[in-house]
């Protein structure tokens, strides 16, 4: 059991990148597309996972961070897939070989906007284009207010077995305040409904920190939560940047934001009653039920982090598809357009439809492999580190090492084992911990980023 405070995790909290990438996002600049090009002749056969983004909602959710398209055209997500197919044909001509795909994620967005026709034709090419492994990963992100029977048998028949299901709160303030109405009983029809196809694996998204929200509000949605039964969870802090995403202000408006301390008690509770329920507590903020592959990987830190947050690792590579994707080799990260228009006239015209990226130097492999395994492990290993990138870590990283004992708190430098490693507290900002390694922090930037609490 964690004994910390509210307070002092709130006074420790500043605002830093989430780390699903380093560098972060950010820090995508303008990018020669001959240079990906020539990053993806070498990637040979190599093990891929490919995420596939679908950036429509039926409606816009007031607190969404996503790239998303609000609209009710079910035509617009037909024509998306076909611009799609020859996207996915244009790539695998670019590439040296057919790598293996080891894991294919739809996010969005709502993918469960297409219709079954639609998802058929999406996969069919898939596996007509690439070389899907017999045993890949197959996941999937749903909206329970609008995902039917029929899309969840053309699933289970296209071989998908792992759902993201979105609930975020089942307060009926809080889900007047963020714009998003959802039920119990939608929720609990779509997980018995995807278990009766045979989806077995099943993460529900749960969100802190949005207006509204009280301790008792929010100890009746984890109950619920733990009703349910889900074989994972994800525990998001509500990144508010109205700045960057102006929707965000509707928000403001809606009820009474929680402050740090009040994002705080809410996280605390979370865990202790996800804990209690018997969830491993993994990572930063997600949940997993002993003995699932999930919990294996992290007992033997195979865990990866990337845009989609913790998954098990099954590929070094990751190769976006879709408006606003991302992807990312060990030496190059770059992004898609994230207009539908710009990504589609690119496509159209035989070019990589990409808006910015970054070549990693090697300081940037370096800090990227120490920044994960934080994030993954809560500690990080520094002889094999030197051992990967021929390099002394003391010398390297004199400095950042001298300003541990700042954050002594939340992590220190164990000598005799040559390692870093966080404290209980500073598991839960760990985020922190990552800032003191990244070189590209600049103060007068902090507020593009959330809170790290």
């Amino acid at each position: 059991m964690l004994v910390i405070s509210s307070r002092d995790l709130a006074r420790q909290a500043v605002r830093g990148p989430r780390y699903t990438s380093y560098p972060p996002a950010t820090e995508l600049r303008p990018i020669d597309p001959s240079t990906i090009d020539a990053e993806l002749v070498t990637l040979g056969d190599a093990a891929v996972a490919l995420y596939i983004h679908i950036p429509f909602c039926r409606s816009l959710c007031w607190y969404c961070g996503c790239n998303v398209i609000p609209t009710r055209d079910a035509s617009r997500g037909d024509r998306y897939v076909d611009v799609l197919a020859l996207e996915m044909t244009q790539l695998a001509a670019r590439l040296g070989a057919r790598p293996v795909i080891r894991e294919l994620a739809l996010g969005g967005g709502s993918p469960n906007f297409l219709a079954p026709g639609s998802l058929r034709t999406l996969i069919t090419m898939i596996e007509a284009t690439f070389d899907l492994a017999p045993d890949a990963r197959r996941s999937i992100e749903l909206d329970p207010r609008t995902t039917t029977a029929a899309q969840l048998a053309e699933l289970a028949t296209l071989g998908f077995t792992s759902l993201s299901i979105g609930v975020q709160d089942f307060a009926l303030a809080v889900q007047d305040a963020i714009h998003r109405h959802q039920s119990r009983t939608q929720t609990a029809w779509l997980i018995a409904e995807a278990r009766r196809h045979g989806l077995a694996d099943l993460n529900l998204d749960i969100v802190y920190g949005l207006p509204c929200q009280t301790p008792t509000s929010f100890a009746a949605t984890l109950d619920t939560v733990v009703e349910l039964q889900p074989d994972r969870i994800a525990l998001f802090g509500y990144a508010h940047l109205p700045d960057k995403l102006p929707h965000q202000r509707l928000v403001e408006k809606a009820g009474h934001m929680p402050d740090g301390e009040e994002r705080a008690t809410l996280l605390l509770a979370a865990i202790e009653r996800l804990t209690a329920a018997g969830y491993v507590h993994i990572g930063l903020d997600h949940f997993a039920r002993p003995g699932s592959a999930m919990a294996r990987a992290a007992s033997e830190q195979r865990l990866a982090r990337t845009f989609q947050g913790y998954v098990e690792h099954r590929a070094d590579t990751v190769l976006g598809l879709g408006v606003s994707a991302i992807s990312t080799t060990p030496r190059v990260f770059w992004q898609h357009h994230v207009e539908v228009e710009a990504w589609e006239s690119a496509v159209r015209a035989g070019a990589l439809p990409v808006a910015r990226g970054i070549v990693l130097d090697l300081d940037d492999q370096i800090r990227r492999a120490l920044i994960e395994r934080l994030m993954c492990d809560g500690r990080v290993e520094l002889g094999p580190l030197e051992e990967q990138f021929a390099f002394a870590a003391c010398t390297y990283f004199e400095a950042e090492l001298a300003r541990l004992p700042e954050i002594q708190q939340l992590a220190t430098y164990d000598v005799a084992h040559h390692s870093i490693e966080t404290t209980p507290e500073g598991r839960l900002l760990v985020r922190n911990v990552c800032m003191a390694f990244d070189r590209y922090l600049q103060p007068l930037g902090a507020q593009r980023f959330s809170a790290t609490i």
